[in-house]
């Protein structure tokens, strides 16, 4: 069974999502509602891990992400010697690609 590890940039922004919800929306209990679905969509990488869509169609260069959707949110995560690294948490309509890879041109939406 695959080790599940979020990075700290992950767990910031759950923080941030979190915050975000609870504070700009003054809704806590839709925060934790969030989390809740954001978190069981990544326990069950466990079970499924390569479950996610590759990223490499969406970009001009190769690349080992995969993703996964959640609440409005995209997990990003790289299965590797049966370890699960979630990397981001992004609100899908944000850019992303941006987000993931600053140094690269290929920063449009797909």
């Amino acid at each position: 069974m695959p080790k599940l590890i979020l990075s700290a940039e992950a767990k910031r922004d759950l923080k941030d999502i979190r915050d975000y919800i609870a504070d700009e929306r003054e809704s806590p209990k839709a925060a934790l509602k969030v989390i809740e679905k954001i978190l069981d969509r990544i326990e069950r990488l466990i079970n499924f891990p390569d479950s996610g869509t590759l990223l490499s169609p969406k970009v001009k260069f190769l690349t080992n992400y995969r993703f996964t959707g959640a609440a409005a949110h995209l997990i990003f995560y790289r299965h590797e010697n049966n370890k699960i690294f979630i990397d981001r948490i992004i609100h899908s309509k944000r850019n992303y690609l941006a987000i993931l890879f600053p140094e690269s041109d290929d920063t449009s939406f797909p």
